[in-house]
């Protein structure tokens, strides 16, 4: 499904999009997690409905490890009349800052470190020997996964706690190849729901399961309940804790050459006060931030807003942009908690004028790789940001006439 392929050449694009108006810039979302990772979402059709309700007209798929969700996520987003952007995230192990505790953009662990790769090639380019590497990854995570659902249940059962879970069933019920500890804390949360005959009844299991402590989360607070059963059941100390295999995990130069390899733009995610209002070492101020991605090769970011304050937020990005990074901004969705899909900050705060130009010109530059990728392949030769941001509005405008004619 290359729609992007049956679009004219560039001249052509560029040149119908100079003689009208284009009514830009457009709501933009450029990173929500679909249920091939882990999501808010039912289905990828909600996702993209819900988008087009509250009137965000571009939208980026942003699973953990897996592109099985693009062709859905294409078709919907084309009947649906969204542009679809096609991202991927990977996380991996920096051994030098793990070695001196330099958190990056994990708050809990050094080391540890978190990239998106915007718009990746549809059907996929990735060579056979990268796709292993994910493939090995995928595997190495649902090894460790199953063994904490085995530790769980003989928790439980020592507990005198009358559930059981298995691996097959959450599986065939909650995940789609990638099995995550999400995963498992929302089937402990579904079972316990489905036996408990009042809240009473809840609370009471709940403290069982807690091995007698109380929760601090109310019933209907069904993420807060998640997060709780992962943090006091599947986390270090827990009594389903499984460490992580090393090769779990990718070094840094490896991500960027998959992502690469797929035909992405490596692009790294800030935290910034995302962790309890802390900035890592890593990311503590914007000028050593920059000269250090620079020196890892990274021209793009993004970052997701409503872990930030709008001032913090608008302070780097805006910083970033003006030193010739592509910037983008979503909302992640990968918790059970279902909340807008309009990009907003900490508190609900909505982006000024200034950040949704940044939010679009962040978007275009990526929907003007994914197009130039399908033309001319991984090694085309791109134009300045501005030529890009360009010609990725021009591809938006053309997509929008033929959607909505």
């Amino acid at each position: 499904m290359s729609f992007l392929r049956q679009f004219p050449d560039s001249k052509t694009l560029l040149a119908a999009y100079e003689m009208e108006d284009p009514g830009f810039p457009l709501k933009i979302n450029n990173h929500v997690h679909t249920p091939y990772s882990f999501s808010a979402f039912t289905s990828i059709d909600e996702a993209v409905t819900l988008a087009l309700e509250e009137e965000v007209r571009v939208l980026g798929i942003n699973d953990f490890y897996v592109t099985d969700g693009y062709e859905e996520f294409i078709r919907k987003c084309m009947e649906h009349s969204l542009f679809p952007l096609l991202n991927i995230e990977l996380i991996g192990i920096s051994n030098e800052d793990q070695e001196k505790e330099v958190r990056i953009n994990d708050p809990s662990n050094p080391g540890r470190i978190y990239i998106s790769g915007k718009g990746l090639a549809f059907p996929s380019l990735l060579p056979e020997v990268q796709q292993r590497k994910l493939d090995r990854v995928i595997e190495e995570s649902n090894k460790q996964v199953s063994k904490m659902v085995e530790l769980l249940n003989r928790w439980l059962q020592f507990q005198q706690v009358e559930i059981s879970l298995s691996v097959e069933e959450i599986m065939e019920d909650h995940a789609r190849g990638l099995l995550r500890e999400r995963h498992v804390a929302k089937a402990m949360r579904l079972k316990l729901e489905g036996i408990a005959v009042s809240d009473e009844d809840f609370y009471r299991m709940l403290q069982k399961v807690y091995g007698g402590k109380p929760t601090e989360k109310m019933r209907e607070d069904i993420a807060g309940i998640e997060e709780e059963l992962r943090a006091r059941l599947l986390k270090s100390g827990a009594p389903a804790f499984v460490p992580e295999d090393e090769q779990a995990f990718l070094s840094l130069k490896e991500i960027v050459g998959i992502i690469k390899d797929a035909g992405g733009i490596p692009t790294y995610p800030m935290l910034l006060d995302g962790a309890g209002g802390k900035i890592t070492e890593f990311e503590e101020g914007k000028v050593q931030l920059l000269e250090s991605l620079i020196k890892w090769g990274f021209q793009s970011v993004e970052l997701i807003p409503l872990r930030n304050r709008i001032e913090v937020l608008k302070e780097y990005a805006e910083f970033f942009y003006e030193h010739g990074m592509v910037v983008s901004f979503g909302t992640e969705h990968n918790t059970t908690a279902m909340r807008p899909l309009t990009v907003s900050c900490k508190n609900e705060e909505p982006l000024d004028e200034s950040l949704m130009q940044i939010s679009f010109d962040g978007a275009a530059c990526v929907a003007a790789h994914q197009y130039m990728v399908l033309q001319d392949g991984i090694t085309y030769k791109s134009g300045s940001r501005k030529e890009m941001e360009k010609l990725g509005q021009a591809i938006f405008h053309h997509y929008f006439q033929i959607n909505n004619s």
